[in-house]
């Protein structure tokens, strides 16, 4: 579950399992939106393609938080720091407004190799929480490799 700022709020253990242990890092690191224009690691891999088409929803969809909240002293903030990344700007300046709805992503695993994931985001009207759904991509062993690292959780193999 995501703020309206991308900051990610809450998990279940298969997202801990997939995606790495929340808890394991920086509060940076949990926000959506540092994470990829502040090149912060992260287990997903994009083609140049779904990468700028990952950015330019992302930034729209803050612009159209930026609306809702004109004055909040963090989306200012969080402004400010996006502000330094080249390709914020970049994107910014094309002053986009949309939400971000939905997405494929391939997640490098450590110990499973790539995670084929459909991702869809629910909005609850009146307020700013997204629940991200992800589902694994037909047409792939995602559904056995999600099965798998449910079992095992964030234990690593030796």
């Amino acid at each position: 579950m995501y703020d309206a700022t991308w900051q990610l709020l809450h998990w279940n253990p298969l997202f801990a399992a997939t995606f790495g242990d929340p808890t394991a890092i920086g509060e940076d690191h949990r926000n959506l939106l540092l994470m990829q224009f502040e090149g912060l690691p992260s287990p997903v891999r994009f083609s140049p393609g779904e990468r700028a088409a990952f950015e330019e929803s992302l930034v729209a969809d803050l612009r159209a938080t930026t609306g809702r909240y004109p004055t909040d002293p963090d989306v200012e903030a969080l402004l400010a720091r996006l502000r330094r990344a080249p390709r914020f700007r970049e994107l910014w300046a094309a002053a986009a407004v949309a939400e971000h709805q939905s997405g494929h992503k391939v997640i490098e695993h450590p110990e499973v190799g790539p995670v084929e994931l459909d991702s869809d985001v629910l909005t609850t009207q009146g307020s700013n929480l997204r629940v991200v759904v992800y589902t694994p991509r037909p047409g792939t062993d995602a559904r056995d490799k999600l099965g798998f690292l449910a079992a095992m959780g964030t234990r690593v193999l030796s």
